[in-house]
């Protein structure tokens, strides 16, 4: 019993929330007038698009409600009398939350407001800048328009149609268009004042169809809206457009886009599904709760430059004498784009043909001359030649050359005699070791006839030290397998490689010795400071010894500082020797950051006389390059001097050079900034050229140097406008 009793209450709370949570979730709700039926094309697109911009725009539940007042075809008192008590009866008891009305339906629907919504805002959207001018003044009523630009539709057609003579106005002939007939015949005439004017109203279709067809040629047509005949026969202005485009009419233009695609030319059209969603936010912000009289006033701009590209065409209009901005639509295909894939078929086929009977034709010499050149670009290349069957028997080869006769007995007719094997020629000399350096040749080889390697390249010594032989082979893309082997002296080209590395090498350690040069008075001063600091704790031990009874600990530690001081200026000495001596360039690990604090001491004294601030800022952990840390210091040293350099003319105090170090995508990268001059696009363009200088005693060597140092450990170094001012190089190893 308690159970249920607990059920019951449960339910009774469930009732007496519903209508709270039903209240919360209430759509709004949106109603729009619109004085035709939906079967009018304009009011079709117009509903159709408010809606449609209404459901994706609301933040919550919202209802679109549309009322369709047929005021074209009814509109005697009684009818507006029978609307009025409908909608009084349908909408006494509900309260929208924005009204919104187009066109002529605005007078019914301001009644409507004040006597069932007088606090409901309304966005009434009118025909002209007068009509919304002459609505009463509400803080819930915001009036605007959407203009028919009939004056542009008339100046448009005449620019494209230059030769026209009579300008033709169509009205239909309901109570609505009487109405409208003084004020758009005055719109046509003032646009056309040199044409001659033709007014065509209160006829019957028939009457219309036969004035039309009768037209002289340089006429045209302007049907504004056709909604009733003299007879009282209802029909829409696009079914009015379809008889007199099929019975041969002038060209008809107009301002509705939805006529274009059915007869007319085109003109400056109002494009009503554009208008729907300008209303439709409008509204939008009515349902937020936005005033009415907030709403800005003025017109919608919704009117398009649209054309009928076939009837351009009927009329023989060109493309080039559109308005800017013109659109044309309806473009018929041409031949190539109806019948692409069958022309495309039809030219691949015969292409196909052409090509194989071209191929039939050229087979038989090219199977002739093939064997001939490939002899002759066999003898034309340098070295020894030979192609290899998949066994390493070799099947053509060139004339060999005289001054590969130093592989001791291992001739070039040995090597590449035809029906010979050349793969067991290198497996012997790699056996017996006669020559050396046979192994690789041979693994080589037999790598690339076994298809274990596509292609390689191996140097080996001669028999003797100073000569040098490549020797390269590359599989032969074909089913039976195969290689390509060339065999060269390159002797010459190893020579030269060695003799420019010296040459090189030569260099940076001349530019190495000028720098360390001008560093005299630094170096003296990082020398003389560990000196200075053994002769004082020698001085001072001395009398300590003198002392009765002696401070033995005090002795040790003086002892002890002499020894730090000595070795701090063997590591100067050192370090200089290391910058001026010259060796062999050795690769191995080191830390890119002490690599620089290093040259940071050294040429710490030196900016200190110069009165420039050298700022480091180095990465917290180390950089490690494979490089030779010498060379690596006389490109930092380079850098640091040149900077010093640049700063020397600054006034004191803004004489600054920074130093930077970090780590930046798997490389080490090292940035020298200088507050001096700069670089002017001139400079930067020839300062790595060797011999070009800025320096008046300059030799234009070292930033040329540093470069070719860099390239060497596949590094990079560039310059480049400091912001701010001044000059910034930046260089970058890869890490280890």
């Amino acid at each position: 019993m308690p159970s249920g009793m607990r059920a019951l209450g449960f339910l009774l709370l469930l009732l007496l929330a519903a209508p709270s949570l039903a209240q919360s979730e209430r759509a709004k709700t949106v109603l729009l007038f619109v004085p035709e039926a939906v079967t009018v094309p304009a009011i079709a697109d117009f509903t159709r698009s408010f809606r449609q911009t209404v459901l994706n725009g609301a933040r919550g539940p919202v209802s679109v409600n549309i009322e369709y007042l047929d005021m074209a075809w009814f509109s005697s008192p009684e009818y507006e009398r029978a609307l009025r008590d409908f909608y009084v009866a349908k909408y006494r008891e509900q309260r929208p939350e924005a009204l919104v009305v187009f066109a002529d339906a605005t007078p019914f629907v301001l009644k409507l407001q004040r006597e069932l919504w007088p606090e409901v805002p309304l966005l009434s959207i009118l025909n002209d800048d007068f009509l919304a001018a002459a609505l009463p003044q509400s803080p819930y009523l915001r009036g605007n328009w959407a203009d028919l630009d009939i004056p542009a539709t008339v100046r448009t057609a005449l620019r494209l149609l230059p030769d026209t003579r009579q300008v033709v106005l169509i009205l239909g002939s309901s109570q609505r268009e009487l109405d409208a007939w003084s004020f758009v015949e005055q719109e046509v005439r003032s646009a056309a004042p040199d044409r001659e004017f033709v007014g065509l109203s209160g006829l019957t279709l028939e009457e219309l169809r036969q004035r039309v067809r009768t037209l002289p040629e340089d006429s045209v047509v302007f049907l504004i809206g056709f909604m009733r005949d003299a007879k009282g026969q209802s029909l829409s202005g696009y079914e009015a457009l379809r008889l007199l485009h099929a019975d041969g009419s002038p060209p008809i233009f107009s301002v509705h886009k939805t006529m274009l695609g059915s007869g007319i030319v085109g003109g400056v059209l109002m494009d009503y599904q554009l208008l729907g969603q300008q209303v439709a936010r409008r509204a939008l912000r009515l349902l937020e709760g936005e005033p009415a009289s907030s709403l800005p006033p003025g017109p919608f701009e919704a009117n398009v430059l649209a054309f009928d590209a076939r009837e351009l065409q009927r009329w023989n209009i060109p493309e080039s004498r559109l308005p800017p901005g013109s659109v044309v639509h309806f473009r018929q295909p041409g031949l190539w784009e109806r019948y692409r894939w069958q022309m495309t078929g039809a030219l691949v086929a015969g292409l196909l043909q052409a090509v194989l009977i071209a191929v039939l034709l050229l087979e038989r010499q090219r199977r002739m001359s093939a064997q001939r050149l490939q002899l002759a670009v066999l003898d034309s290349l340098p070295g020894s030649v030979a192609i290899l069957d998949r066994q390493g028997v070799v099947l053509r080869a060139n004339p060999a050359l005289a001054r590969l006769e130093v592989l001791e007995g291992l001739t070039p007719e040995k090597l590449f005699m035809p029906g010979g094997s050349c793969l067991e020629t290198f497996r012997e000399a790699a056996r017996t070791g006669r020559p050396p350096e046979m192994a690789p040749v041979a693994a080589l080889l037999q790598d690339v006839l076994s298809g274990r390697a596509h292609e390689g390249v191996v140097e080996f010594r001669g028999f003797t030290a100073d000569t040098w032989f490549e020797l390269r082979a590359r599989r032969l893309e074909l089913p039976e397998g195969g290689a390509v082997v060339s065999l060269m002296d390159v002797t010459p080209r190893r020579r030269a490689e060695m003799e420019a590395r010296q040459a090189r090498d030569e260099r940076a350690h001349l530019e190495r010795v000028a720098v360390v040069g001008e560093l005299g008075v630094s170096i003296a001063h990082e020398l003389n400071q560990p000196l200075a600091a053994i002769h004082t704790n020698a001085e001072m031990a001395q009398r300590l010894l003198q002392r009765t009874p002696m401070d033995l600990p005090l002795v040790r530690e003086m002892l002890q500082d002499i020894v730090s001081d000595n070795k701090r200026a063997g590591e100067i000495i050192r370090h200089m020797r290391a910058l001026l001596k010259k060796g062999e360039v050795s690769f191995v690990r080191h830390d890119f950051n002490e690599l620089v604090r290093q040259v940071l001491r050294l040429v710490g004294h030196d900016a200190q006389l110069r009165g420039a601030a050298l700022t480091p800022l180095l990465a917290g952990s180390p950089l490690l390059v494979k490089a030779d840390g010498v060379q690596l210091q006389q490109v930092v040293l380079n850098l640091l001097v040149n900077a010093l350099d640049a700063v020397g003319p600054c006034p004191s105090g803004e004489r600054q050079v920074w130093v930077r170090t970090r780590q930046q995508e798997g490389r080490a990268e090292l940035v020298v900034e200088d507050s001096g001059q700069g670089l002017s696009e001139e400079v930067l363009a020839h300062i790595f050229e060797p011999f070009f200088t800025t320096k008046p005693k300059g030799l234009g060597m070292g930033l040329s140097i540093s470069r070719s140092i860099l390239e060497v450990h596949q590094g990079r170094l560039q310059g480049e406008r400091r912001p701010g001012g001044g000059a910034l190089f930046r260089c970058t190893l890869p890490l280890a």
